[in-house]
């Protein structure tokens, strides 16, 4: 085996199933180029898979996520365009809904296209600073984070009242006990505009007509001073 190939097998992967040429290049002591050519020849052996441009995985690692390959897509260069798994995919992610989601959403404050890959289709939705947030590290590993059960709920709410009008079908609806009525309506009120903070209230007021208030209680939705109801 070439250096960058050793390097991939023995340090890289059993850290991290998910790495850049940059990394590769860093851990064998080549150039990036060098790393390019060495890892595109593993990738055509099969032992690794190219997710995007500067982006590998061994997918048929235990700790590999298709998740986990967010906050890869989201490095530009040097840097990192800030941005979390939510909607439909965070909402089946927190047991919220059981249709799995076909592309992984994704929440930006820069507009990006859709990024197709080999592990599946990411989707990038902008949302504005003020309303940008809301988001933790997502389960024992922490390497990519997801809206909360609130915050998944408020930006598909919020993005289906907007011009595109998409997510006007939500599938069936479970809250669960981590969800915070409160947490929702805190994001409501910090909608810049009224016209369509108004227009996310009543959305929200006609999804939570469907519940019953044992349900609301027990997913920790007791209202309170403030309550948009």
């Amino acid at each position: 085996m070439n250096k960058t190939a050793t390097a991939v097998l023995t340090g890289v992967i059993p850290t991290s199933p998910i790495f850049t040429t940059r990394a590769a290049a860093k851990e064998a002591v080549v150039a990036a180029d060098v790393a390019t050519r060495d890892l595109a020849r593993l990738a055509a052996r099969g032992v690794i898979t190219r997710i995007a441009p500067g982006v590998w995985a061994d997918t048929r690692h235990p700790d590999f996520s298709p998740y986990a390959v967010v906050p890869h897509l989201l490095r530009v260069r040097q840097s990192r365009v800030p941005g979390y798994l939510s909607l439909l995919t965070a909402l089946n992610l927190r047991g919220m809904i059981q249709q799995i989601p076909r592309v992984f959403q994704v929440v930006v404050t820069t507009q990006r296209r859709p990024v197709k890959t080999p592990v599946g289709t990411y989707e990038f939705h902008r949302i504005g600073p003020p309303l940008f947030g809301g988001f933790q590290p997502f389960g024992q590993l922490g390497n990519f984070d997801v809206a909360t059960p609130a915050k998944a709920l408020f930006d598909v709410l919020y993005l289906s009242v907007r011009r595109a009008r998409r997510f006007s079908h939500l599938p069936e609806l479970e809250l669960g006990r981590e969800f915070r009525e409160s947490e929702l309506e805190h994001w409501i009120w910090k909608i810049p505009y009224p016209p369509v903070r108004t227009a996310v209230a009543d959305r929200w007021l006609k999804v939570k007509g469907d519940f019953r208030p044992e349900t609301l209680a027990a997913a920790g939705g007791s209202r309170t001073q403030g309550s948009l109801s």
